[in-house]
């Protein structure tokens, strides 16, 4: 479970990893179970650096969506993270909505894509049912 400490302290320390991309992640932030990272924000050979749980798309999410985040989605649990741009990010807020989730914290990072839109740092988490309006 995600505690409010750990949202906050990655929510700060994410766009400090943009930059640092090329450096060897291979853990992801306490309490997200998968990170998601768009790969017009960063580079796209970043893929066997990165943990199993790491999952890099170009913009179009619809195969992440139905290989990893739909089937996980169905279930229990499961909170997910992410660098991604606007777009993806409404997307993924949307299909998000249907399964019981929220963006719990969203930011805009100073990196830029190749639109030179800035990129977004975020949280995806369940809400628990007595919340849902």
């Amino acid at each position: 479970m995600i505690t409010r400490r750990n949202l906050l302290k990655w929510s700060t320390v994410m766009p400090a990893i943009i930059p640092s991309l090329q450096a060897q992640i291979r853990t992801l932030p306490a309490g997200v179970d998968a990170l998601v990272l768009d790969s017009r924000f960063s580079q796209p050979d970043l893929a066997d650096r990165f943990d199993r749980r790491v999952h890099l798309f170009s913009g179009d999410v619809t195969t992440l969506w139905f290989d990893v985040l739909d089937p996980r989605w169905r279930r229990p649990g499961f909170v997910l993270g992410g660098i991604t741009g606007q777009d993806a990010l409404f997307v993924l807020e949307r299909l998000a909505w249907d399964r019981g989730r929220r963006v719990t914290a969203r930011r805009e990072v100073p990196t830029m894509g190749p639109d030179g839109r800035p990129a977004v740092n975020w949280i995806i988490a369940p809400v628990h049912p007595s919340v849902v309006a």
